[in-house]
């Protein structure tokens, strides 16, 4: 039951994307933070271009388009804002990954249980890569507006420790052949 979750090569590879973005996070958190808003910024540019090209086509074909005008105009507004507003859209950084970092350690916590239940010897480290990033995710979410550059560094102690339970729970589990 558990060799389906556990040993797929996914579940290492995420558990080592989690430890090498945690580092990431952790020594550049000013980077990091530029680099995302820029991705964010040019996200919208993109977005925003499709939508203009849509109602300038519609346009000269004669159609009216005006939703797509205003969906272009919102969306390059939303772009310059990623650019010159990166302050305000950092602050909400620890929100959102606080509730990533939830919603993974809720959706392990089942299968902990289940390990628990067919007494099973990859319980421990299946809790606790559980716990550990649904405690975390607690801690983030409490104080979503503090400062970025500290919260960016947790997420990437967050990430690195949620990668390390990861890695070690796949690890263990196939060393006892489940």
């Amino acid at each position: 039951m558990f060799g389906f979750f556990w040993a797929r090569s996914a579940s290492l590879g995420l558990a080592l994307l989690y430890m090498a973005l945690g580092l990431v996070f952790l020594f550049f958190p000013e980077m990091t933070g530029t680099v995302f808003c820029w991705a964010l910024a040019a996200g919208a540019a993109v977005f925003s271009a499709g939508r203009l090209v849509r109602w300038r086509q519609a346009e000269q074909a004669g159609r009216r388009a005006s939703g797509e005008l205003v969906i272009g105009l919102l969306f390059a507004g939303l772009a310059v804002f990623c650019v010159l507003g990166a302050r305000v859209i950092l602050s909400f950084v620890p929100l959102v990954s606080g509730l990533l970092l939830l919603v993974d350690g809720v959706g392990k916590l089942p299968l902990a249980l289940d390990a628990k239940r067919d007494g099973s010897s990859v319980f421990i480290p299946l809790l606790a890569s559980a716990l550990v990033p649904l405690v975390l995710g607690i801690i983030m979410i409490t104080d979503p507006f503090g400062v970025t550059r500290a919260v960016i560094r947790f997420l990437g102690l967050s990430l690195l420790l949620d990668g390390i339970c990861d890695l070690g729970t796949v690890l263990y589990a196939r060393s006892q052949g489940q």
